[in-house]
Parts: structure tokens; C-alpha cells; sequence
């Protein structure tokens, strides 16, 4: 009967995990490097301090001044966050066309 419990699940095959994988690596890549900026931007945010791109303001914090290490870390890894952004979007398109060539090859390969 369908919609049991102890119904078993079709295996996914090796290609699909190494597809499902690939996916979650590019995923991961291109968003890890948005973790200082985010982090920089939430203490600025918490600190009531400013953080922008036109320079370093001042931002004391437990009687330190701040505001460099916040504009480094948020604009410097803005750079390469972006950059990471940009080569997970072109491995993203390259996944999907693989993907798409995979099952175009697989539903062709039936008849």
C-alpha cells in the first residue's frame, strides 16, 4: 500500500549524491565568505556605531575605537564575499547545466 510507514524509499544513485553534493559545496563557498561581514555589520549595528563604505567612523567599544577594524572587516571581505557570490552563481549555472544535460541524456537514452 502507498503512504505506509515502513515503505521503503528508491536509493538515490551515485550520480544523483554526487550532484546533491556539488550543489550543498557551491552553496556553502559562496555564502561563507558573507560570515565577517555580517558579523562586522551586527557589532557596529549593536554598538550604535556606523559602518559604510565612505570610510571609518568612530565606533568606541569597551573604551577601544573600533570603527577601522569594523571598516576593515565589513568592506575589505565585502570584496571577496562578493567575489565568491559571483564564482558560487557561475558554478551554479555550470551545476544546473549539468544537470539538465543529465537528465535530457537519461530521458533520450530510454528510447
Amino acid at each position: 500500500m502507498q503512504g505506509e510507514i515502513g515503505e521503503q524509499t528508491k536509493p538515490l544513485s551515485a550520480r544523483r549524491r554526487r550532484f546533491r553534493r556539488a550543489a550543498i559545496a557551491i552553496l556553502v563557498l559562496s555564502v561563507l565568505p558573507m560570515i565577517p561581514v555580517i558579523f562586522a555589520a551586527s557589532v557596529a549595528h549593536f554598538a550604535g556605531c556606523r559602518l559604510n563604505e565612505s570610510g571609518a567612523h568612530p565606533c568606541i567599544i569597551g573604551g577601544f575605537d573600533a570603527g577601522p577594524v569594523l571598516y576593515t572587516v565589513g568592506m575589505g571581505f565585502f570584496l571577496i564575499a562578493l567575489l565568491a557570490m559571483i564564482v558560487g552563481a557561475i558554478a551554479a549555472a555550470i551545476w544546473i547545466t549539468a544537470v539538465v544535460f543529465y537528465i535530457a541524456r537519461g530521458m533520450f537514452a530510454r528510447r
